[in-house]
């Protein structure tokens, strides 16, 4: 089992990222580098017009050149998706965020168009980051899964008392950030960017409002969300069990959290319990 994943996993090292995944990693790291640019170009330049037309040169330029690099690249969509820290794409670009107001907290006057594009490049770079994330994530699960066997297969939401929590939580979330923007524009508050952060908050937690697909295979779980496909083998989970109300699969990483699947959302549970007794210990 795990030699028939090793090979499969050997083969797509050596192959090359396709176009789309280069595409968008040449746009992750633009999103990132052109704010750069333009903020030490308007040092000497001060037309709008002009910085305009710049950050649009820069944004092709880079995602050219980057693009290029990734998709020269072979096995790094495979690679990434691989391990948990590929989640640091999605943490890096905060580091705008954190330099921009971080230096107006320390009493460093940063120029009038730093904080548009802190923005602009934590706004754009996280996002991007997540569809990269899960374009590797993806890609590196049709690689394992290659010469796989699926065993059982169910869709479920998480637990209901967990969905009603996180769409309260979500709600509030995306309210402040909405009145953060407001007084942002309207008043010119500084604490009104900062609330505006918390739009990000709102969406990850709306995830958990939606179902996903598990897929029990010998190499593996499977999970898949509508954008990507998520792959981890066996040596992953320590054990699962069944509650009231949930199916909880539980990781080996105590960080990680556990799997919990709404029992009412499973049309056969006895299936799926008995594809998880031939990988997992039942607590």
């Amino acid at each position: 089992m795990a030699t028939h994943t090793g090979r499969t996993l050997g083969r797509s090292n050596a192959e090359r990222p396709d176009g789309q995944y280069a595409f968008v990693a040449g746009l992750y790291v633009a999103a990132f580098l052109a704010p750069a640019l333009i903020l030490g170009l308007s040092r000497v330049i001060t037309d709008a017009a002009a910085l305009y037309v710049g950050f649009l040169v820069a944004v092709t330029g880079i995602t050219a050149v980057a693009g290029w690099a990734a998709s020269r690249t072979p096995g790094l969509a495979v690679s990434l998706g691989r391990y948990d820290a590929v989640w640091l794409l999605v943490v890096v670009p905060f580091g705008w965020f954190g330099g921009v107001f971080g230096a107006a907290a320390a009493g460093v006057e940063p120029p009038d168009l730093a904080a548009p594009l802190a923005v602009i490049g934590t706004a754009a770079g996280m996002l991007l980051g997540i569809m990269l994330v899960a374009m590797s994530h993806t890609r590196h699960a049709n690689a394992a899964l290659a010469d796989a066997v699926d065993l059982a297969e169910w869709e479920a939401r998480w637990p209901r008392r967990w969905r009603r929590v996180a769409g309260g939580i979500s709600i509030v979330a995306f309210t402040v950030s909405t009145l953060g923007i407001i007084s942002a524009f309207a008043y010119d508050s500084e604490w009104g960017w900062r609330l505006y952060y918390l739009m990000f908050v709102s969406v990850v937690l709306m995830n958990i409002l939606n179902p996903r697909t598990f897929r029990v295979t010998d190499a593996g779980l499977v999970i898949e969300h509508p954008l990507q496909r998520q792959f981890r083998p066996w040596s992953a989970y320590t054990s699962y069990k069944l509650t009231e109300d949930a199916l909880v699969i539980r990781p080996a990483a105590w960080w990680r959290p556990a799997y919990r699947c709404d029992q009412a959302d499973i049309e056969d549970i006895d299936a799926a319990v008995t594809a998880l007794d031939d990988t997992l210990t039942r607590q």
